[in-house]
C-alpha cells in the first residue's frame, strides 16, 4: 500500500507557494516522508489514529489530504470527512483536492468524482468524503459536528484554532472502531496550551492505540541558507550558542536527526534576523515564544504560552529528571453520612485515584498541608487540590497530592482531617494553610463542625474504634476568630487577591529554581509548564488547570514564613534528618544529650552576659548620678 501511495504522488500535482504548479512525488520533504512512514508503519501494527504536531509551512497538510482522497480511491465504499478549522480554510481546500483528483492522468485509473454538492463529493466507487468546519463558537449547534455520520475516514487539521469541544466529542463517536481500513490523522501547530494540546498528552499516553509524530522546523530541507548565499556571513559563521548546542543535541536524541549549519543559519534568520555580535560577543539570535512555538525544534518548545511563560522550562526540566517519580501509592476515599463513616482503599484503578502517597509520614517530621478548594482562586479551578510537603530547614518536599472534581466542601474537610491526622501522629507537626475564596470558608465551616463533634463526643464509639477521636489533638492550634489570624502554631486561612497570588506565585518560582522545592508529581510539573504571566495576571488558560499549582504555592508560602525559621533554629535540615534515620538508639540518644547539653550551655552564657550588662547599666546609672 505504501509503494502504491508514492506511485499516486508520482502522478498528484499541486501549486504550491515557492514553486508553482509541482509533482507531489518530486517535491516531497523530510517531514513529508516520515509522515508517510509513519503512517503506514502505524497500520501495520493494527494503530488506526495519528496524531501530528508540527511547525508551519511542512507541507503536511497537502500530503494528509493527498492521503487521504487516496484512501478514498483504492478502498470503494469508504465513508469519511475532512475537517477544517475555518469555512475559508474549507472552501479553498476542497477547491484543491477537486483539482488535484480532477488533474490524475486517465492511466492512473484511478476513480473520478460522480457527484458533487455541498456537503462533499462522491468517487465512482461510491466512496464518499465529507467537508466540515469546526473552528466555531460555542453555540446551540455546537455538538452536531459528524453526529449521525459513520466514518471510517478522518482528517483533522489545525485543531489549535478548534473552539468547539462538544462538536469534537460528537465527532469522535461518529468513528469506526472495527472497521479494517479505518485511518484517523489529527495534525495541527501548536499555539499554546488548548484543547489540542490536551488531546496530544492523552496521545502521547495511550500508545497502544496512537501514533504520534513531532515535525520541527528542522524536517523541511529547504529551511536552510546555502554558504555562498550572502545572508550566510550573517547568520551561519558563529559557531553554536550554548543554548543551541542544546537544542541540536536534543534533536538529534529525540529524533535522530542531525542539523546543518545551512539549516541553523536559517532558524537564527527566523528568530531574531536583527541580532548582530557587540565587541567579542557573538550574537544570541534568541525569538519571542510566538516564533519559538511557530518553528519548534522540539515538541516540548511548541507549547508556548500567549504571555511569557512563569516556569523557567531548564528549571522544571530540572526538578523532573532529580524528583519526579511514579513510585507511590494510590488511594480513593469513600465518604458516607458522617466523619467516622469515612473509609479509605487503594485506588481500583487510575480513574478512581484521588491520594497519592510517595512518603508515609514520619513521625519526627514537620509538614504543611496546602489546599486549594475547586473554584477557590479562580472559575476555571474545577479539581480541588490538596499538597502535602515535609518541610525543612533548608527546602520542602512533596510527599502527598490529592486531587478530584468530585467532592463536596463537607468531604473535602474530612480528607484534609485525615491527612492532618496522619501526617500529624507521634511526634509529628503538621500544619494547614486554606484558600478561602469560593467554597473555601464552606470548607472551614466544615472543620469547625468536625471538631466541635470530635471534641463533644459525637459518635464516640465509631471514632474511638478508628483511632480519629484525637485526629485534632495532632494540630497544634486552631484559629477561628479571625480568618488572617497568624502566629507562631497557628493554621492559616488565606484570601487570595492579585497581589497576595503575584507574592506566592513568585516565591513559588524561586522555590522551583534553588532548589528548595522538590516535586515528585509529573501532574503537578505539567501545570507548572502551562503557567504565564501577562502583567499582573498569573495562571494558566482558560483550557488548562492550576490547582495543584496554587495548591502547593500557598503551602511553601506557609513554609517560608511560619516554620522555616523555627527548623533553621533546630538545624533540620534534609541531610540532619536523613543522618538521624542512620544512626542507632544509642547513637540518637547521644546526640539529643548533646543537643541538650548546649543549650544548656548556651543558655548559662546568655545568663551571663545579661547579668553583666545589667552590672555595666547599675554603675553607668550611679556614677552618672
Amino acid at each position: 500500500m505504501e509503494r502504491a501511495f508514492y506511485q499516486y504522488l508520482d502522478q498528484c500535482y499541486v501549486n504550491s507557494k515557492d514553486l508553482g504548479r509541482i509533482c507531489l512525488g518530486e517535491h516531497l520533504f523530510y517531514g513529508q516522508r516520515l509522515f508517510i512512514t509513519t503512517v503506514f508503519d502505524a497500520l501495520e501494527d493494527d494503530i488506526h489514529k495519528i496524531y501530528v504536531l508540527k511547525s508551519r509551512q511542512l507541507g503536511l497538510s497537502t500530503i494528509a489530504r493527498a492521503l487521504a482522497i487516496f484512501l478514498l480511491g483504492v478502498h470503494p465504499g469508504i465513508k469519511g470527512a475532512i475537517v477544517f478549522d475555518t469555512d475559508q480554510n474549507r472552501t479553498e481546500a476542497r477547491a484543491d483536492l477537486e483539482t488535484m483528483i480532477e488533474d490524475l492522468p486517465p492511466a492512473l485509473k484511478f476513480p473520478e468524482i460522480t457527484g458533487n454538492n455541498r456537503a462533499g463529493l462522491t468517487l465512482k466507487n461510491d466512496s464518499k468524503v465529507l467537508f466540515f468546519s469546526a473552528g466555531v463558537r460555542k453555540s446551540k449547534t455546537s455538538g452536531t459536528l459528524g453526529r449521525s455520520m459513520g466514518l471510517s475516514l478522518a482528517l483533522l487539521s489545525e485543531l489549535c484554532s478548534y473552539d468547539n469541544e462538544e462538536g469534537l466529542e460528537a465527532f469522535e463517536n461518529s468513528l469506526s472502531e472495527i472497521n479494517p481500513d479505518r485511518l484517523y490523522i489529527y495534525e495541527s501547530t501548536a499555539r499554546g496550551y488548548n484543547q489540542w494540546n490536551l488531546i496530544w498528552e492523552q496521545a502521547v499516553e495511550d500508545s497502544a492505540h496512537c501514533a504520534v509524530l513531532f515535525l520541527g522546523w528542522w524536517s523541511k530541507s529547504s529551511q536552510k541558507i546555502d554558504q555562498d548565499h550572502p545572508d550566510f556571513a550573517l547568520y551561519g559563521t558563529f559557531p553554536p550558542t550554548e543554548k543551541e548546542a542544546k537544542k541540536i543535541a536534543e534533536v538529534k536524541e529525540l529524533y535522530d536527526y542531525d542539523i546543518t549549519v545551512e539549516q541553523l543559519a536559517w532558524i537564527r534568520r527566523k528568530m531574531d534576523p536583527a541580532s548582530k555580535s557587540q565587541g567579542d560577543a557573538d550574537p544570541q539570535f534568541e525569538g519571542n515564544p510566538t516564533r519559538v512555538q511557530e518553528q519548534p525544534w522540539t515538541a516540548d518548545d511548541a507549547w508556548q504560552m500567549t504571555g511569557s511563560a512563569f516556569f523557567a522550562s531548564e528549571n522544571l526540566t530540572d526538578l523532573t529528571n532529580k524528583h519526579v517519580s511514579d513510585d507511590f501509592q494510590t488511594y480513593m476515599y469513600h465518604c458516607g453520612a458522617e466523619f467516622a463513616d469515612m473509609r479509605i482503599y487503594k485506588a481500583d484503578n487510575v480513574k478512581s485515584v484521588e491520594l497519592k502517597v510517595w512518603e508515609e509520614p514520619d513521625h519526627d517530621g514537620v509538614y504543611v498541608i496546602g489546599i486549594d478548594p475547586a473554584y477557590g482562586e479562580n472559575e476555571h479551578n474545577c479539581r480541588s487540590s490538596i499538597e502535602v510537603l515535609r518541610c525543612y530547614a533548608d527546602g520542602i518536599d512533596q510527599v502527598a497530592e490529592y486531587a478530584w472534581p468530585l467532592v463536596t466542601t463537607r468531604q473535602l474537610s474530612w480528607a484534609i482531617a485525615s491527612l492532618l491526622g496522619w501526617y500529624g501522629a507521634g511526634r509529628g507537626q503538621v500544619r494547614y494553610i486554606l484558600e478561602l475564596n469560593g467554597p473555601g470558608q464552606a470548607v472551614l465551616n466544615s472543620l469547625k463542625d468536625l471538631k466541635f463533634q470530635i471534641e463533644n463526643g459525637y459518635q464516640f464509639e465509631k471514632l474511638d474504634a478508628k483511632g480519629l477521636r484525637d485526629i485534632f489533638r495532632n494540630v497544634s492550634q486552631y484559629i477561628y476568630s479571625r480568618v488572617d489570624a497568624i502566629g507562631t502554631g497557628h493554621n492559616y486561612h488565606f484570601k487570595t487577591d492579585t497581589q497576595r497570588k503575584i507574592l506566592i506565585m513568585e516565591r513559588l518560582r524561586d522555590f522551583a529554581s534553588n532548589g528548595n522545592l522538590r516535586v515528585r508529581s509529573m501532574e503537578l510539573i505539567k501545570e507548572m509548564k502551562s503557567i504565564s504571566r501577562d502583567g499582573d495576571s498569573i495562571g494558566a488558560p482558560s483550557s488548562m488547570k492550576d490547582d495543584r499549582v496554587v495548591a502547593i504555592a500557598l503551602a511553601s508560602y506557609y513554609w517560608e514564613t511560619k516554620i522555616r525559621r523555627d527548623l533553621i533554629v533546630r538545624k533540620m535540615t534534609r541531610d540532619s534528618e536523613a543522618a538521624k534515620k542512620r544512626m542507632s538508639i544509642v547513637d540518637q540518644v547521644t546526640l539529643f544529650n548533646q543537643n541538650n547539653l548546649a543549650q544548656f550551655f548556651a543558655g548559662k552564657r546568655m545568663e551571663r552576659i545579661t547579668a553583666a550588662r545589667d552590672v555595666q547599666r547599675q554603675r553607668w546609672r550611679y556614677g552618672r548620678g
